[in-house]
């Protein structure tokens, strides 16, 4: 099989499979007993342009689903994987616009694919560990994307007292229907210098990561659901 019929094979599987799982997806949404915390504060900033969204990469797969900006006018950023394609259709058909990172092209042509939209008024979605790994522990990228675009950050996270746990990398967490969820948004605080030293990408990748898991485990414990291990 040729390369280029690999590539439209996956396309259509990964179509047909995003069509299920945001049809699970919205049915989750429907049936549980939802609540969102911080949304005044990222409302208020929202109307003075997009902003940059981090969760850990364990929790991205409701953000789409409770991104309060109308219109949902927020673009993702995403690897050439099968994962990737895959977590690609089902954002889009939630709502999110994926933006894929060509490996062909460099990270300086990569990047201004993705700074186009945000000076068109989109947000940023990212995962602070995404898109490999290792789980829970942060990366540069958050950092590099704040200082490129100049806009506020923002930590997310979810949880729900009934869900499944996958056995990917990031033991990804799939909530089940008819579930008590919580979600919230924090604004991270952090400044960061214009040329920040390797002392500074460790420090504030560290506090970054630190963060996450204090809002990961606020919503945990608001969902009545035991703490990561």
């Amino acid at each position: 099989m040729s390369i280029r019929r690999r590539i439209e094979r996956s396309e259509r599987l990964a179509a047909a499979l995003s069509w299920l799982l945001a049809g699970y997806l919205r049915f989750v949404r429907r049936s549980g007993r939802w609540k969102g915390h911080g949304l005044g504060e990222l409302l208020a900033e929202l109307e003075n342009g997009p902003v940059i969204v981090v969760c850990w990469h364990q929790r991205l797969i409701l953000a789409p689903l409770v991104w309060p900006a109308t219109p949902p006018d927020a673009v993702v950023p995403r690897d050439p994987s099968p994962a990737g394609l895959l977590s690609a259709h089902t954002q889009a058909r939630l709502g999110t616009e994926p933006v894929a990172m060509n490996p062909k092209n460099s990270s300086l042509a990569n990047m201004r694919l993705v700074l186009k939209r945000v000076r068109a008024g989109k947000s940023l979605g990212l995962t602070a560990d995404g898109p490999k790994g290792p789980p829970r522990r942060a990366k540069t990228a958050v950092l590099d994307w704040a200082r490129a675009t100049g806009r506020p950050v923002f930590l997310f996270a979810w949880s729900a007292r009934r869900a499944i746990r996958l056995g990917s990398w990031d033991r990804l967490m799939i909530p089940l229907p008819f579930s008590r969820c919580v979600y919230g948004y924090r604004r991270w605080e952090a400044e960061i210098p214009k040329r920040p030293t390797e002392a500074d990408h460790d420090a504030l990748t560290a506090e970054l990561a630190a963060e996450l898991d204090r809002i990961t485990a606020d919503m945990d414990k608001l969902a009545r659901r035991p703490p990561d291990r």
